[in-house]
């Protein structure tokens, strides 16, 4: 955590200060502000003051764990052993009362609009409203500004990971193709089971499983298949691949998260490259809005990227068919904690700010369709994924090529 950056944005936002609290590593976003190496087993708290140091409320037994903070964050401690102490040393903590109702920071969303911060529970904000008689403003765009970003090594670690999760789902759908032109039984399973192989084979993480699902298992959009579920793939199915990794040499590298569609076949089915379409198309128009909100000056969100893909799938006539949020935020976890692409699942109305690292990865999925004449060609689930990085004056793609058309495996 960088205190003068956090200070800054308290000052720019009239907000007097952001009190951090956690109990047990509820609010795993406090360890990761404070530079705590664990939460311990009691309530704590730290209040970070728009100008001044930092100071600290925690309990008798457990000031050991404060003895090795950062330097910056270094600051006054207060010592409490009962319930009724705590209570009365929180107005002392944030300074209150003051000339106003102060208004403080903390890890909360009204009315949970947004989950992903809202890791304080309800009896905490009224213990700290009752004492303090503070006003309690959300600290999600905090939370993304200084943990969601990400450094240049962690982009540069993203890239080298994206374009092996490329080279991996070639060989997979190569692998495919090569069983049934042999006429070799290939499961969804043992195509997973070939991904992870072929990402330690480059040194990309594995142990996470990657998806392959056909026909109407791909209707599912979290459909894992194992050793004793799972459905062969024959000519003429549809196949969804959506692997994601990281390089096992850095841990707090970005994830790639990557989804392509094929058929199992030479020509693809043209309700089938219809609805991919609709798809490619919602994907495209996700990117294409984000960009001119940023070259016409203004700030891009992910809730209006989300009404934008969900547009064009709706106004095509598959509205029914959305099961999930357009994409979800990209970091050191597979699911990181900045803006989602959503207003759908969540009401993520955090700005796209540079260095933000986000999917984009609208999907139809439709599991009595049939997308072929054959009896086989019942249930398709169709999603395109992309990775994308907030830069100040562009999005940008980082996974090209984009896929345009379903990969006709057998062509």
């Amino acid at each position: 955590m960088n205190l003068s950056e956090i200070q800054e944005y308290l000052v720019e936002q009239k907000i007097d200060g952001w009190l951090v609290y956690s109990f047990r590593n509820q609010n795993p976003i406090a360890r990761s502000v404070s530079g705590l190496a664990h939460s311990g087993s009691r309530r704590w708290f730290c209040w970070i003051p728009a100008r001044g140091t930092p100071r600290w409320l925690v309990h008798a037994i457990e000031t050991h764990m404060f003895v090795d903070l950062p330097a910056d964050m270094a600051g006054e401690m207060t010592r409490y052993v009962g319930w009724e102490a705590m209570e009365a040393a929180l107005p002392k903590l944030v300074g209150a009362p003051a000339a106003r109702p102060l208004r403080i920071a903390m890890e909360y969303s009204p009315r949970n609009a947004l989950p992903y911060v809202s890791t304080v529970d309800g009896g905490v904000i009224e213990l700290v409203r009752e004492t303090t008689g503070a006003e309690i403003v959300s600290s999600g765009d905090l939370v993304q500004q200084m943990t969601a970003v990400l450094s240049a090594e962690q982009i540069a670690g993203h890239r080298r990971a994206a374009a092996g999760c490329l080279t991996v789902k070639d060989a997979a759908f190569a692998f495919i193709g090569q069983r049934l032109r042999d006429g070799q039984d290939v499961t969804e399973f043992d195509v997973q089971c070939f991904i992870n192989e072929q990402l330690a084979a480059i040194g990309l993480q594995t142990g996470i499983t990657s998806l392959c699902s056909v026909n109407a298992n791909a209707a599912d959009p979290h459909y894992i298949s194992s050793e004793a579920h799972h459905s062969l793939i024959h000519k003429g199915d549809a196949v969804l691949i959506d692997l994601w990794s990281r390089e096992t040499a850095n841990p707090d590298d970005s994830f790639a998260d990557i989804t392509w569609t094929a058929y199992c076949g030479a020509e693809v089915p043209v309700k089938m490259r219809q609805v991919f379409d609709v798809v490619a198309q919602a994907r495209d128009a996700t990117v294409r809005h984000i960009q001119a909100r940023m070259d016409a000056g203004q700030p891009a969100y992910g809730y209006m990227a989300d009404d934008a893909a969900r547009k064009v799938i709706i106004d095509a006539g598959y509205g029914e068919f959305i099961l999930h949020r357009t994409g979800h935020s990209l970091g050191p976890t597979g699911h990181w904690i900045g803006a989602n692409i959503d207003n759908l699942e969540t009401q993520d109305r955090r700005q796209l700010i540079p260095n933000l690292m986000f999917t984009v990865e609208p999907g139809i999925y439709m599991p009595d369709f049939n997308f072929d004449d054959s009896p086989q060609a019942k249930g398709l689930g169709i999603r395109s994924e992309i990775n994308c990085l907030m830069h100040a004056d562009r999005v940008e793609v980082t996974t090209l090529p984009l896929q345009t058309e379903v990969i006709p495996i057998l062509a």
